[in-house]
């Protein structure tokens, strides 16, 4: 069988040896001699089925096939072809069973029928200016490739063990040539394959393997002013003003998965290698953001905030962008964010988005009012206590220097102090002992001598009469102010740092060592106001009364700080008009304690029984009150003279200021 002339050239081409490689090369024009060829031109190379028909006797057989690489021939048309209408869809016709090629007679050795496996019957080459409809419904792609090449009236080699699939195109219009062409390597790169053009033919490869072979470098200059197409290229990429490591990691991720993008930091370049369409994208990308900082930052306005905290500010609007977002995402990116030293704010926002945001900012950042809390915090105590009875207390000494003592006392009597003065014969001594024991209120008393009967010496009865009234009256005032913005927590306290005995240990040499903590004792008031559109203030309040009632514990040398406190507390949210005064908490406490004590039987005889016994009683009464009144300031001035008139109260309650 004979083969194209213009075959040649690819036969010896390095890296095709042993495969099936096609070369469809244009048909000649009409009236040439017709090459001896299969139908359509196809010529395969190694793995041809054998004939299964057995050879006629005396009939010519065709020369063997060239071994290792068989370029094929290009797609032959009729002699006399048909021109195809324009606009009309062509859809291939199906192999017909049996097709085999025309034996033709040399002059040679007979040598077995080789019989090829026909391609799909492809239409003729159109006119200059003709149209295609492309109409494929899984195609394969050595057939896409063969419509293309007859089409376009180019050569295309490629692996048939590497390039394979299927595809379908639809084309609800008629193409030209050129979009035939982009058509094909769109399906091509869909497929991960590129058209790598040489000077004899389109070569057809991987896309990851295009890279290393001599694919066209585009102009930056140019690149966008040209239809973008599917074939893959390289463009060389200088940077001017951002690093090209740094774009680096901005490109990757709109880069296809084999394209290729390196950085030069020598020079500040990119070299990227992808399809036309996308190295054009990437392009006006690099374009966008490759510029001055200057210019960067001319769309950036700052807003000095005025009554509130831009770093707050900050947060609500990147919050309501957030939102936006969700429903549309913005056609520009929107920065904001707070600069604490002077509280502004920096916005970069495009104009329709800029307006709305200082729209924003002007109804927030508003002169918030102010609200003046003033709390009395008032408790009276009142004890009072009686205490009246009789104590005696004598005693006798033995032989031998001891001392027995009798009586009727009560607990922690002053009579228990009178040792001393029963056990002395010295007047003076007894008297000094006498009075150290005597307590507040009515003490009457007498020692006499002792008494010597019948052998024995006897000390004479002691008697001792107390009668004790006390009354404790204790008034507190408190009356703390604070000032605060509308729904902002406020606190004041008022009172002292008492230091509480937690912990007592002893070191190696035998001395203590105590652990304290120390905590707050006095008036403490926390109070949160909100204001609603009606003047109402709406307050959360927490008050709190602390009090000394022990400071410290032991006795003699051994007494340590242990303060034992009483406190009273409240917490409650109430809702007040401006300036009213509200009770917010009362306590009123009565307790009443008497106590009895004497010599049983003795003690409870009408009359005299109060010379055997004594008798207290104590009634303790406490009133706490706390006292709210809010006054709302709206304005500056409000203010000043709200502050101008706590003034004049405070000097005149110094007596400083004029009666």
């Amino acid at each position: 069988m004979s083969r194209p002339d213009n075959a040649t050239d690819s036969q010896a081409r390095p890296g095709w040896t042993g495969q099936t490689v096609e070369s469809i090369a244009q048909s000649p024009p009409p009236g040439a001699p017709q090459p001896d060829t299969p139908p359509n031109g196809i010529v395969s190379g190694e793995g041809s089925p054998p004939s299964t028909e057995p050879d006629r006797p005396g009939a010519p057989t065709a020369p063997p096939a060239d071994q290792g690489t068989a370029p094929i021939g290009p797609a032959v048309a009729p002699s006399i072809a048909p021109q195809p209408v324009p606009a009309r869809p062509f859809r291939p016709a199906p192999t017909p069973r049996g097709v085999q090629s025309a034996p033709t007679v040399r002059p040679t050795v007979p040598t077995p029928t080789v019989r090829r496996s026909p391609p799909a019957i492809l239409p003729p080459a159109p006119a200059p200016g003709s149209l295609v409809q492309m109409q494929f419904d899984n195609i394969e792609l050595r057939d896409l490739i063969r419509f293309v090449s007859n089409i376009m009236g180019r050569n295309f080699v490629f692996d048939e063990s590497v390039v394979k699939g299927k595809a379908t195109v639809l084309s609800p219009k008629s193409l030209t040539r050129d979009e035939v062409f982009r058509v094909f390597e769109s399906v091509l790169n869909y497929q991960g394959f590129a058209v790598v053009p040489t000077p004899e033919a389109l070569k057809i490869v991987r896309a990851a393997d295009a890279k290393g072979l001599p694919i066209e470098t585009l102009d930056r200059q140019y690149i966008g002013k040209t239809t973008p197409e599917e074939k893959i290229a390289t463009m060389v990429c200088p940077l001017e003003y951002l690093d090209s490591n740094t774009m680096v990691g901005i490109l990757r991720p709109l880069m296809a998965r084999d394209a290729y993008l390196v950085s030069v930091p020598a020079t500040n370049s990119l070299i990227m290698i992808d399809t036309e369409a996308n190295l054009q994208r990437l392009n006006q990308v690099i374009t966008s953001i490759d510029i001055p900082v200057s210019k960067q930052l001319s769309g950036i306005d700052v807003y000095n905030v005025q009554h509130t905290n831009a770093a707050d500010l900050a947060k609500v609007l990147q919050s309501l962008l957030a939102e936006g977002k969700k429903a549309a995402a913005p056609k520009e990116k929107i920065f904001i964010t707070a600069y604490a030293p002077t509280n502004s704010l920096l916005v970069s926002a495009p104009p329709e988005d800029m307006k709305e945001i200082r729209r924003i900012i002007d109804e927030v950042d508003t002169f918030r009012p102010q609200v003046l809390v003033e709390a009395a915090i008032i408790e009276v105590s009142a004890t009072k206590g009686k205490s009246l009875g009789v104590e005696w207390l004598t005693g006798a000494r033995s032989g031998d220097g001891g001392l027995a003592i009798g009586g009727s006392i009560a607990p922690s009597s002053p009579l228990l102090r009178l040792g001393t003065a029963l056990t002395n014969t010295d007047s003076a001594a007894a008297i000094a002992a006498a009075a150290g024991a005597i307590n507040p209120g009515l003490n009457l008393g007498v020692i006499g001598p002792t008494v010597t009967w019948r052998g024995k010496e006897y000390n004479s009865v002691a008697a001792f009469v107390q009668a004790v009234a006390t009354e404790d009256d204790v008034n507190i005032l408190s009356t703390p102010q604070i000032l605060t913005m509308n729904n902002e927590e406020a606190e004041v306290v008022v009172g002292e740092n008492r230091p509480y005995l937690t912990s007592t240990r002893v070191d190696s040499a035998g001395n203590p060592i105590n652990t304290y903590d120390y905590r707050d004792v006095g008036v403490k008031l926390k109070v949160k106001p909100y204001i609603n559109k009606d003047g109402l203030v709406y307050l959360n309040i927490y008050q709190e009364v602390t009090q000394v009632t022990t400071a410290t514990i032991g006795a003699g040398t051994n007494v340590q700080p242990a303060p034992t406190t009483l406190k009273r507390s409240t917490k409650t949210t109430v809702g007040v008009k401006d300036a009213q005064t509200i009770v917010i908490s009362g306590l009123i406490r009565d307790d009443s304690t008497g106590n009895r004590t004497g010599i049983p039987i003795l003690s409870s005889i009408p009359l005299i029984g109060w010379l055997f016994g004594t008798r207290s009683v104590t009634t303790a009464k406490t009133n706490l009150l706390v006292f709210i009144t809010p006054r709302i300031v709206y304005t500056a001035e409000a203010l000043q003279k709200l502050s101008d008139a706590k003034k004049v109260e405070q000097e005149k309650m110094l007596g400083k200021g004029k009666p």
